[in-house]
């Protein structure tokens, strides 16, 4: 005769003898119900013989017990301080500018992904863009510059003005003159150039050139009155 374990006994005693050969959907049913409960109470059981370890007490030089938790708030304040002189090391260490720049231009690009995916010629953003830029073989650079310049003072001059008492004269008068003092320009003659740029006004004409317009202009002159001498001696004989 087959003996049985002692643990198919422990369980054959809590819901019963194995039955053998067709059973019904509730006896099955039942008999699931019962393995459930078993296995629940060995894990209960086991459960409550295993205890959890206590955590270990630390203590400093001196014997008294150290705070677990208020030592690694301290830590995370000290990671603070020093994640902050971190990034203000690596913020001087590149530059203000170059990190107002990088600001700006990332404000640019953001921007810039609002509008849609085409650029037309009316794109306003685009235009004053390439305007404010100054290049080096622009012969009008020098002029532009000196007028941001201006502006650049008028606009400071206006700032401290507007904190003092009102001015005499009506705004309408004071824009008049400035613009007049923009617009003013040197009246009398002057040797043409390539790029048609007048002198200041307060020029004393004398030319300081090294006279390479002044050639240049000659043999523009005499090339145009060659070929018009050409064309004549061509046309000469079909009359």
């Amino acid at each position: 005769v087959a003996t049985q374990s002692s643990g198919s006994s422990g369980i054959n005693a809590e819901y019963g003898e194995r039955r053998g050969g067709l059973q019904t959907a509730n006896e099955l049913l039942a008999k699931l119900a019962k393995m459930k409960e078993f296995a629940e109470k060995k894990r209960r059981e086991q459960e409550g013989d295993f205890k959890v370890p206590e955590a270990p007490v630390r203590r400093d030089a001196q014997g008294n017990k150290i705070d677990i938790m208020l030592e690694q708030a301290k830590e995370s304040a000290e990671n603070e301080e020093e994640r902050k002189k971190l990034e203000k090391f690596v913020l001087y260490s590149k530059g203000l500018v170059q990190h107002k720049e990088a600001l700006a231009k990332k404000a640019d690009n953001s921007y810039e992904m609002t509008k849609p995916l085409a650029r037309y010629a009316e794109d306003t953003d685009y235009n004053s863009l390439l305007k404010s830029k100054s290049r080096e073989e622009d012969p009008m650079a020098m002029f532009t510059e000196k007028k941001k310049k201006k502006k650049s003072k008028k606009s400071k001059k206006k700032k401290k003005k507007k904190g003092k008492k009102k001015k005499k004269y009506s705004d309408s008068e004071s824009e008049s003159s400035s613009s007049e003092s923009e617009q003013e320009e040197y009246k009398g003659p002057a040797p043409p150039n390539r790029f048609g740029i007048l002198p200041g006004p307060k020029w004393d004409g004398v030319d300081r050139s090294n006279g390479y317009e002044k050639l240049l202009f000659m043999k523009q002159a005499e090339k145009l009155a060659l070929k018009n001498e050409q064309y004549k001696y061509s046309t000469a004989f079909d009359m």
